[in-house]
């Protein structure tokens, strides 16, 4: 990827003088930017000698040297060939911008298998195609093949599915005077994926921010597997988000496990950032031009009292807390009124301060103080007619107090994020000149902020954090398992027990006596349960019968669930019912796995028993994982405050419940033919020991 980003020399093929040629753009790019490097033109015509002074070839093999890079821009027909030119040439790496490949059906997969063939054979590496490749304000390099005009240089790099979002993202980011690292638009992925570009900009010293758009994510486990190696802000726009459909499905897990509800939590235990508004790109990156947040407590200022009613209101659905600077500051700030009309706390209202030169002690004293982590501030510089003399509200609304809050910024290593509202021209002229970052809504500052400051937290707790369990099992549950396959119901209870996982005691009855001498054996109450491969889901057919405390309840419901079966599902198989023993009372919760595409092995927990389906209050770690990890998602749900004893209810410790599921993360990491997997209920007793009740798993091989 080095050579990538900083070739020493490029050859454009398909260039010419010729009108409409549009590698040439490419080439009008790179000496629009600066690019230092040798340049050299590649065309089959052969009847040019230059292109703007830049030397003319017939073809590959009469370079006077073999370029660090090869960008192609010609029909997709003659890619696969000209890749094999190149690869037996010497030329290792390529930027693939010609489109009519993979994305365009049968011919183009196999012009495309064609291509990636030489590839390999070659050693080449290349990136696209269908795309419009690499950038780097650094060198000056820039491969899209749209006149576009070199934008700030700073900190930020892009990587981008879609090249014409990418194209929009750099003119965005002249506008809002953000400054460009690099830029990777990588198009099909054929051979260079996100992942590798990600890698190589997690190392590279330019980069501060790395910024993605995608709209798939094939391999969505090695995304945060290198993210979380990364400690720079890693932020993720994920389009193609809604659902074209859903498959019938066995389980519980199957219904719950949509690819956003995984995404989101895969992204948000790596420290990934996922944004769901283009806008918000902008907002989290000038965030990150701030000293880090480092608490949760912020100060709110403005002398627009509807400012600071909006801002607060925003921090608060953010996470933060209204900041108190103290006493001798509050004592301050009233010798600083000017009407004394206005009580003086946070948000603090700025609107009696006339007098701007309060501004620069009252900034120290908020950013100084030991109760404050950060601050936000908001005013507006509106078009104002010209007056006789300099009225209150032209200084209050025309005093520049940049030097003021950047000043307190630099001085305290804390944020301060500004605000500035006006029109459009006089904002654009003060964001171009400033050198500070200002942000075009109090929503965005803020949510901005949030992002900053979860991301520094993150990575703490990412460095603190301990290694993942081993994703094994003991010989006995290997063994067991091998004997299964399809959907089945409790009988897969023996594999939960031999991996550790308590279960209750229960026994097969065919008939009705079985059941009863079963449930003798036992000892009463006992719980009957039925058996059809054609009803797993015993409750909605009347399959569960529980409190049976005699021979004579037992013979009963093994006849009502029988009939009931029948009643419900004419053409079900009836097998008989498992008798198992009755549990003790506490919090039926649930736990649930699957394998999902691109994040490999989940795990789903949350409350169960039979309203999981109509509350869905459930979380999900990709497995391995450990019961801390659970611990720290499970006392997010909503739930959680009833097994805390909400309500006069029971409360338990869930210690040995998050244990439970880390050995499921395990169970289904070492197994990935279990493509669904649900333990519902799993019972939370008064003591805190749990249980797995019932089981459903399907078993593909």
């Amino acid at each position: 990827m080095e050579k990538m980003f900083n070739p020493e020399s490029i050859a454009i093929l398909g260039l010419s003088a010729k009108e409409g040629n549009i590698p040439r753009l490419i080439l009008d790019n790179l000496l629009r930017w600066g690019y230092k490097g040798r340049i050299f033109g590649v065309h089959p015509d052969g009847s040019e000698t230059q292109v703007s002074g830049i030397s003319m070839y017939q073809n590959v093999e009469e370079l006077p040297i073999i370029p660090d890079l090869a960008v192609l821009l010609i029909p997709a027909r003659y890619v696969p060939g000209m890749v094999e030119a190149c690869g037996r040439f010497g030329i290792r790496r390529l930027a693939l911008l010609s489109g009519g490949f993979n994305e365009l059906g049968e011919e183009g997969e196999r012009l495309a298998s064609t291509a990636l063939a030489h590839a390999k054979t070659y050693g080449i590496r290349f990136i696209g195609p269908n795309c419009l490749a690499l950038a780097n304000t650094a060198n000056g390099m820039c491969l899209p093949f749209v006149p576009i005009h070199k934008p700030p240089v700073g900190g930020f790099s892009m990587i981008s599915q879609s090249g014409g979002l990418g194209i929009f993202q750099w003119n965005h980011l002249r506008n809002e005077n953000v400054g460009l690292a690099k830029f990777a638009s990588i198009g099909n992925k054929l051979d260079i994926s996100e992942i590798e570009v990600l890698e190589y900009l997690g190392k590279d010293p330019d980069t501060r921010v790395i910024g993605m758009y995608l709209e798939s994510v094939a391999d969505g486990r090695a995304l945060v597997e290198a993210a979380r190696k990364i400690d720079k802000p890693i932020l993720i726009y994920k389009a193609s988000v809604t659902q074209a459909g859903q498959q019938a499905a066995m389980s519980h897990t199957a219904a719950l496990a949509s690819d956003e509800a995984v995404m989101d939590s895969a992204f948000k235990d790596a420290g990934i950032i996922r944004i769901h508004h283009f806008e918000d790109f902008i907002n989290v990156i000038k965030a990150f031009e701030l000293p880090p947040l480092r608490g949760n407590r912020l100060m709110v200022m403005s002398p627009i009292g509807g400012g600071c009613v909006m801002m607060a209101d925003n921090c608060e659905k953010n996470g933060f807390v209204m900041a108190d600077p103290g006493k001798a500051f509050y004592e301050d700030m009233q010798k600083r009124g000017n009407a004394g009309i206005i009580q003086f706390s946070n948000p603090l209202d700025l609107g009696d301060v006339y007098d701007m030169k309060h501004y620069a002690p009252i900034f120290h004293g908020v950013m100084h103080s030991d109760g404050v982590d950060g601050a936000v501030y908001l005013n507006q510089w509106p078009d104002m007619p010209k007056t006789d003399e300099r009225d209150v509200f032209t200084r209050l609304f025309h005093t520049d107090v940049s030097r003021e809050v950047i000043g307190a910024v630099r001085s305290s290593g804390k944020p301060m994020g500004a605000v500035l509202w006006g029109s459009s021209p006089t904002l654009d002229k003060i964001k171009r000149h400033l050198g500070y970052p200002l942000f075009n809504t109090p929503e965005g500052m803020i949510y901005g902020l949030a992002m900053q400051r979860d991301f520094h937290a993150k990575r703490l707790a990412l460095e603190a954090e301990g290694s993942l369990p081993p994703a094994v099992c003991n010989d006995e549950v290997n063994r067991i398992l091998e004997k299964y396959t399809g959907d089945t119901g409790e009988d897969f209870l023996e594999v939960l027990a031999a991996h550790g996982i308590a279960t209750p005691e229960n026994r097969m009855a065919r008939s009705e006596g079985e059941a009863v001498t079963a449930a003798d054996a036992m000892g009463y109450p006992v719980v009957l349960k039925l058996v059809s491969p054609d009803a797993l889901h015993k409750s909605d057919v009347g399959g569960v019968k529980v409190g049976l405390a005699d021979a004579a309840a037992v013979s009963k419901a093994f006849g009502e669930i029988r009939d009931s079966l029948k009643t419900h599902l004419p053409h079900a198989r009836f097998e008989g019912v498992r008798v198992v023993a009755m549990a003790d009372e506490g919090h039926d919760m649930f736990v649930g796995a699957s394998q999902d595409a691109s994040f490999g092995p989940v795990v789903f927990f949350g409350y169960g028993g039979v309203f999981l389906g109509v509350f869905k209050d459930v979380d999900n770690l990709i497995c391995p994982t450990t019961a801390k990890k659970v611990e720290e998602r499970l006392s997010s749900l909503k739930s959680h405050d009833l097994l805390q004893g909400a309500r006069g209810g029971l409360k338990v410790d869930t210690l040995a419940f998050c244990q439970l599921i880390e050995k499921v993360s395990t169970l289904v990491a070492a197994h990935p033919e279990i493509s669904e997997l649900d333990l519902n209920p799993v019972r939370i007793f008064k003591d805190g020991s749990v249980m797995a009740l019932d089981v459903r798993a399907r078993i593909e091989r």
